[in-house]
């Protein structure tokens, strides 16, 4: 989990306004990206000012106030990883186009501009795998990301189920795009984005502390994952596949309005012989280290 302040992250309009220009592309002030950081700048120009003004601000539009915080948080960390990897410039381009699009708010989206979130999360999760030192690269358009080690090449297809209704749906598609790009030494692996399926719609996490966030979020993947282990045997059968649960949110702690940002993500391995499964479970603890609070 990581505490920032507005300021920080206000700084890298510049950053994200560069990184467009740099692949050619217009970041016009009416797309979300840019939404999130003039809503960001009016709250930290309110906050310095007067504290009841700025509680009022809070109180009268609570949802933008805090997934301002969230969205423009992501993108940071994205361009973090973006800028300190070498990536396919072709690729790299259409996610950053992708990305731009879409509603201002979650509970906004429709089944028709799912993109922007969709590249959203695999861009998030190679981010993730990035900062934690891992040699991860985007693809397209199959797998969505590459992941190596020194043992095995991990295909990723990135999914994210709007609802539990939908989630069988996602896990097929996943399981077909995976058969077309498997081959020798690489291990399908299937990323399910569950904020929406676990934690409903522009929620935000209210714990004390940053341990109890960490706690809540471990705790409700590893659930989610036993309970959902008859679906994915259904579907993939006797096919092997590795399933990564990812979930991420903004955590309010409560004192003075701190925010937090804490992502969770645990895996399970599914009809693997028993000594290539223990060879990826060993790669797993570096894939997926532990968190430190």
């Amino acid at each position: 989990m990581k505490r920032y302040k507005f300021s920080d992250l206000l700084e890298y309009e510049g950053k994200v306004r560069e990184l467009y220009l740099k692949f050619d592309l217009n970041l016009s002030s009416s797309n979300r990206i840019s939404k999130y950081f003039s809503y960001l700048g009016e709250i930290e120009k309110t906050r310095k000012l007067d504290k009841d003004i700025f509680s009022k601000l809070i109180q009268k539009d609570r949802a933008k106030y805090y997934y301002s915080q969230y969205y423009v948080l992501e993108i940071c960390n994205i361009v973090n990883s973006i800028e300190g990897s070498q990536q396919d410039e072709r690729i790299l381009k259409g996610k950053l186009i992708d990305l731009s699009k879409g509603t201002y708010l979650l509970s906004e989206e429709t089944s028709n501009n799912t993109k922007a979130r969709d590249t959203t999360f695999e861009l998030s999760l190679f981010s993730f795998f990035f900062t934690k030192g891992l040699n991860v690269k985007l693809t397209d358009p199959n797998p969505d990301l590459q992941l190596q080690t020194n043992n095995f090449t991990y295909n990723i297809e990135c999914k994210r189920p709007n609802s539990v209704n939908s989630l069988e749906k996602h896990i097929r598609s996943a399981v077909k795009q995976l058969k077309k790009t498997n081959n020798t030494n690489c291990v399908p692996t299937i990323a399910l984005s569950l904020e929406q399926v676990l934690l409903g719609g522009d929620l935000i996490l209210d714990s004390n502390t940053q341990v109890s966030a960490l706690t809540f979020l471990d705790a409700t993947l590893y659930e989610f994952l036993n309970n959902n282990l008859p679906m994915i045997q259904k579907i993939c059968k006797d096919e092997p596949c590795l399933v990564l649960y990812y979930l991420s949110c903004l955590s309010g702690l409560k004192d003075d309005f701190i925010m937090a940002n804490a992502t969770y993500i645990t895996g399970n391995l599914y009809n693997f012989e028993e000594d290539l499964s223990n060879r990826i479970y060993n790669d797993l603890q570096i894939m997926i280290p532990k968190q430190t609070i």
